[in-house]
């Protein structure tokens, strides 16, 4: 089944458990991007603080996740009350999350940013009046590879940041904080993408309208935008599965070959990896 309730990102690092465990779209992505930072984070278990960037992120999803709460309930919420929000946990979570700021004036200055980020979030969708049907929604599923009828052996879990539902069935929507605005290549987040739409049709039965991006540029004058995609496609599915059966039997062979390149700038295991 779909869940709703705030099984969330943080209930979901608790059930992080073993490579065997399940299949999940961050840990397809992270063995895309390096076979070798996946061993580092999901088998040796190497956790590091996350990057300001990537907290600012979270902070953000926090945000939104509470605007959309509120509004699913029928509560039209303000900025100052979201605001608030971010406000008054964002200390609780850099000390839980220990990121590392030199000074006190910079985590002000991140918070500022996390604050106009979300307001600006508002200022577009606020009033939109869309019909929300599901917020941070938990998908936990075996999924059937749709073109062949080969089960995956273990489940598929994932998180969709909104479910709307509109005229011509529900649109997965998904929050993204970028750096620099522009129209994203689709192939970036296909796998994340069609993760999603196999788990809701597996669960829901139904297929969805459509998948969209909503992007918070972090410009000094901050701006949200909104990226449609179509509903996935069998050629879609067939690359999905082809990436899982894959990424399964690299498991079961025990290869996590290192794969340097320009994504090891970004990487928070890149000090850990030297030594690998």
């Amino acid at each position: 089944m779909i869940r709703s309730e705030p099984l969330s990102r943080t209930a979901l690092a608790e059930r992080r458990g073993g490579i065997w465990d399940y299949v999940s779209p961050s840990r397809l992505s992270l063995w895309l991007k390096c076979p070798t930072a996946f061993k580092l984070r999901y088998i040796d278990g190497i956790r590091t603080p996350p990057t300001q960037n990537l907290f600012l992120g979270k902070r953000v999803h926090d945000g939104l996740e509470f605007f959309h709460r509120h509004q699913q309930a029928g509560v039209r919420l303000s900025d100052a009350e979201i605001s608030g929000h971010i406000g008054r946990h964002w200390s609780a979570a850099t000390e839980q999350e220990q990121v590392e700021f030199k000074t006190p004036d910079d985590s002000d200055k991140l918070l500022d940013k996390c604050q106009d980020l979300v307001s600006c979030y508002l200022e577009n969708f606020g009033g939109s009046g869309e019909t929300v049907v599901g917020v941070e929604s938990a998908m936990d599923a075996t999924l059937v590879d749709p073109l062949t009828g080969d089960r995956l052996g273990l489940p598929m879990v994932g998180i969709v940041d909104l479910l709307i539902e509109t005229n011509d069935g529900p649109i997965l929507v998904d929050f993204k904080t970028a750096a620099r605005g522009g129209h994203p290549i689709e192939q970036q987040h296909e796998i994340q993408l069609a993760c999603y739409a196999a788990l809701f049709r597996e669960l829901s039965g139904s297929v969805e309208a459509g998948l969209e991006i909503r992007s918070l540029v972090k410009t000094r004058q901050p701006r949200v935008q909104t990226h449609r995609y179509q509903r996935r496609t069998d050629q879609h599915f067939a690359r999905l599965f082809a990436v899982i059966r894959e990424y399964l039997e690299a498991l079961r062979q025990g290869v996590f070959n290192f794969r340097p390149g320009f994504n090891c700038t970004f990487c928070d295991l890149r000090e850990p990896c030297t030594n690998w």
